[in-house]
């Protein structure tokens, strides 16, 4: 699992069926240099974003927990065309490095 700030949602004009009733959202990958100093203000230029379907109900600012790559799809019993897949949202970290 991975941590990731929420930064926005994807807006589709159309659907694939398997989605289901989830929502994509745009986050921010978090690691160690920048978590220490994330916060909810700008983000760096140079850091990219990944798209994760959310079934919990992510918002924007929202820190979540994600698995990517083929551990996305195992939560499902069909074929689900995406990468990422939204598992949790953080309520409190604990930091000591």
């Amino acid at each position: 699992m991975k941590l990731a700030r929420v930064v926005g949602r994807v807006v589709l004009s159309s659907r694939d069926e398997n989605l289901g009733f989830g929502n994509l959202v745009v986050v921010w990958p978090l690691d160690k240099k920048n978590y220490k100093q994330e916060g909810r203000g700008e983000l760096p230029k140079t850091q990219f974003n990944l798209i994760v379907y959310d079934t919990i109900g992510a918002i924007p600012g929202d820190i979540i927990g994600y698995v990517d790559g083929a551990e996305a799809t195992a939560a499902f019993d069909r074929p689900i065309p995406i990468d990422a897949y939204n598992v949790g949202i953080v309520e409190k970290i604990n930091y000591a490095g």
